[in-house]
């Protein structure tokens, strides 16, 4: 089943232990479930408030200048920009004369931040640049953006061809350097406040809103600009977003207190030194994947990604509870075992006569914004499909979800045979229904299993890092399913590129194997690493529960005081009031605030991808 750029790979991840399973209809397609891990357990959000009063509690909780950061933020950055420079991606590179293979290898490379947010953010809490834990992160992530949607925007793309695809993969990446961390280090602060200040629900529908209106006007921008103009001009509306961006960042609309003394750093370093640990080699092993794209031949690319497949879930055995341990590595083997045939699959469906004579010979226009607009009302419909197997068990929903992804990908096999046409079928319309509608719906319900399994079998007291971590391993996964997808891809002589020679002989055979054999093969590792609980039920769940983890002292007030935005220091009502009321106060000196013995653990922070 192809899986286009800007699909909901990064659904929700995670939700809060003791959230009610009926929660998980907050988690949207399209939004990062770490949005919901800041509800706390027990909390319960008042939804009796309507109209303007819920404006209020947002504007109370959040203050006007960090709402404006999050609408830029999710429906500017993550909806807007990101969805164009996502669906940039295929014609880019097509143009450039880039094979199917190269195509796929390149959008591995420029999609690993996304699968290191676990270890951005370990860096922002444990090591700030300058006085603020998230501020220079975020200007710095804006500069490497900048600079990456300057160079596709700008450089002549006439001028390109395949021996610069590693280049253009290196620019894909810098820009998601940017969204990656926009949207990392928002959900953490965001998150902080909802725990503190309520209004949980007013914020994920804002948040949900701004980003599905921001990915709806980019798929119109694409449907009126890419056939006519070319990828490039799509890309022009981000430089601006980018730069205010930057500029908002400056002007300290993000409220954050101070950082904690260097003490008290080092203190919460080593707190938890396995799980840093674990987040850096995680880290180190998705970057050691995309360098192993760009430099290793076939066969050392796959050696490469089982060994560190395997390095890493041994270490991950290591360090997390035994159960949770037995999840990840399920969770990690479906990532895998559906191997990312997406190269030879879009070339296939948007190839000229050249490469496939009687092809479907799809325009970008209707591939990659006619289909990602059914695709989104695919994904709410799985997010509503997925309330009515509440009563199963873990077992039976990923069962149910492996199925239907198995079916997605037989409308798949109707195009590639073209069978499609001899029941009467056109291709738009197999190919909306299969790929677009059902691989949605299929992905959005194995998404919020996982994410119910994860928030249930969580050590408390760690909760973000560990989410961040089986994140990353769930991004390794597929990052590892494309790589062997590729490996297979070239074995068995599949070639593509845009207007030819292609050879598509043993895609159909490859499509059974990779989407539909090894998937179903994996549903045997089902009864011996997943807990056979049902989903709503909670109690079960409780003797899993390890205690708080990792030996660390709980948080202290004094170490993290939490601050709305108009407590922050750069809140400009408290910057008024203080100027009124203590105007002789001696200002405190950059950095750091002082030595303190009180530390706390990252639980304050949320990490994850969508």
């Amino acid at each position: 089943m192809a899986m286009k750029s800007g699909t909901q790979a990064d659904s929700a991840k995670a939700m809060e232990p003791g959230m009610k399973a009926e929660s998980a209809e907050a988690l949207e397609p399209g939004m990062n479930a770490n949005s919901a891990a800041a509800i706390e357990p027990g909390v319960k959000v008042d939804s009796a408030d309507a109209g303007p009063s819920r404006f209020q509690q947002l504007r109370r909780s959040f203050g006007d200048p960090f709402l404006g950061y999050l609408g830029l933020t999710y429906f500017g950055l993550k909806g807007l920009a990101f969805s164009l420079v996502s669906t940039t991606m295929l014609p880019y590179f097509q143009l450039m004369g880039v094979s199917g293979a190269h195509f796929q290898l390149a959008e591995v490379v420029a999609r690993i931040p996304w699968s290191m947010k676990g270890w951005i953010g370990v860096l922002s809490d444990v090591f700030p640049l300058g006085p603020f834990h998230k501020r220079g992160y975020l200007q710095l992530s804006s500069l490497v953006g900048i600079a990456g949607l300057a160079g596709l925007a700008l450089i002549p793309l006439q001028g390109l061809d395949p021996s610069n695809v590693w280049y253009v993969a290196l620019l894909f990446c810098a820009s998601n350097v940017f969204f990656a961390t926009f949207d990392l280090l928002c959900e953490g602060t965001y998150s902080e406040i909802i725990r503190e200040q309520g209004g949980g629900s007013e914020v994920l529908t804002m948040v949900w809103f701004s980003l599905q209106l921001g990915a709806l006007v980019a798929a119109l921008l694409v449907g009126l600009l890419v056939d006519a103009h070319g990828p490039q001009p799509m890309l022009l509306p981000c430089l601006p977003l980018a730069l205010l961006a930057l500029w908002r960042t400056s002007k300290g609309d993000l409220p954050e207190e101070k950082a904690r003394s260097w003490k008290s750093l080092r203190l919460k370093l080593y707190s938890e030194p396995e799980l840093f640990q674990l987040a850096g080699v995680m880290a180190l092993g998705g970057l050691g994947l995309a360098m192993s794209a760009v430099f290793l031949g076939r066969t050392h690319r796959g050696i490469f990604a089982f060994t560190v497949s395997g390095g890493l879930v041994l270490y991950s055995f290591k360090t997390l509870p035994r159960t949770l341990a037995k999840c990840n590595l399920y969770m990690f083997l479906i990532s895998v075992s559906h191997m990312n045939l997406s190269g030879p699959l879009a070339y296939f469906y948007t190839g000229g006569p050249g490469c496939v004579p009687d092809g479907p010979h799809f325009s970008y226009s209707y591939y990659l914004a006619v289909s990602n607009v059914v695709g989104a009302a695919g994904a709410a419909i799985g997010a509503v499909l997925f309330q009515t197997i509440q009563t199963w068990s873990f077992q039976g929903a990923f069962c149910i979800t492996t199925f239907v992804q198995v079916l997605a990908s037989g409308f798949d096999l109707l195009i590639i045979s073209r069978k499609n046409l001899a029941i009467g079928l056109s291709d738009e319309f197999t190919y909306l229904f299969g790929d677009a509608a059902c691989q949605s719906i299929a992905a959005q319900m194995a998404t919020m299993p996982m994410a119910l399994l994860t928030a249930r079998l969580c050590p408390r007291g760690a909760e973000a890092t560990v989410f961040a971590i089986l994140a990353g391993f769930q991004n390794f996964g597929s990052a590892v399913g494309s790589v062997l997808g590729v490996q297979l891809a070239e074995s068995f002589g599949v070639e593509a590129s845009k207007d030819g020679p292609c050879n598509f002989e043993w895609l159909s055979t490859l499509v059974v194997f990779c989407h539909c054999v090894m998937p179903i093969a994996c549903l045997s590792f089902t009864w011996c690493l997943v807990p056979g609980a049902r989903i709503d039920d909670e109690a079960a769940f409780e003797s899993e529960q390890p205690p708080p983890s990792f030996c660390s002292p709980a948080a202290s007030p004094m170490s993290s005081p939490r601050l709305t935005p108009y407590d922050s220091p750069r809140s400009s009502n408290n910057y008024n009031n203080n100027n009124n009321t203590n105007s002789t106060a001696e200002e405190e000196p950059p950095g750091p605030m002082p030595d303190t013995q009180e530390y706390c653990l990252m639980q304050d922070e949320a990490f994850l991808v969508l």
